[in-house]
């Protein structure tokens, strides 16, 4: 496996960075990159997963606290919900789906041929997440006022 090149990669950076503003009304700041080349994560508690597959393969984890994700969803819906239930739920794979389906908007543009699979849903904590095939996982912290999002990044160019 070949090193990614970041023209792949920045399309999902620029697209976190720009959907999480956009439907948080909230400033978001970038902290220091990661790189994790044991192929696994320690999740903060809630991930939303979102495989891609055409000239890239691999997946989108964005990955937050269960507090993170109520407070998130309580913006996006305009309502207090107080709770991790089956409408935050929804609302971040919402988050997950607009980042990824931007992202490969954006690379189809250039040229190439991506596709996204609908986003599955993890929960719990002290939860490992792996990806197959011992892709290095580039992982983009993001913070806004009400916690942090870390974007997880695995995708090989397909042979």
């Amino acid at each position: 496996m070949g090193k990614i090149e970041a023209k792949y990669l920045n399309p999902f950076f620029s697209s976190a960075y720009d959907v999480i503003a956009e439907m948080s009304g909230e400033s978001v700041s970038r902290k220091q990159l990661r790189l994790h080349t044991k192929a696994e994560s320690n999740s903060l508690g809630f991930a939303v997963i979102i495989g891609v597959t055409g000239d890239l393969e691999g997946r989108v984890i964005v990955d937050m606290a269960k507090s993170t994700a109520i407070k998130f969803a309580e913006i996006m819906n305009m309502e207090d919900i107080g709770e991790f239930n089956d409408l935050v739920k929804s609302s971040m794979g919402e988050i997950g789906n607009m980042i990824s389906g931007r992202a490969v908007s954006k690379l189809q543009n250039e040229g190439g041929n991506f596709n996204i699979t609908p986003p599955t849903l993890f929960e719990g904590e002290n939860m490992i997440v792996s990806t197959p095939q011992a892709l290095p996982i580039i992982v983009v912290p993001l913070a806004v006022p009400f916690g942090d999002i870390d974007v997880n990044l695995a995708l090989t160019k397909k042979k």
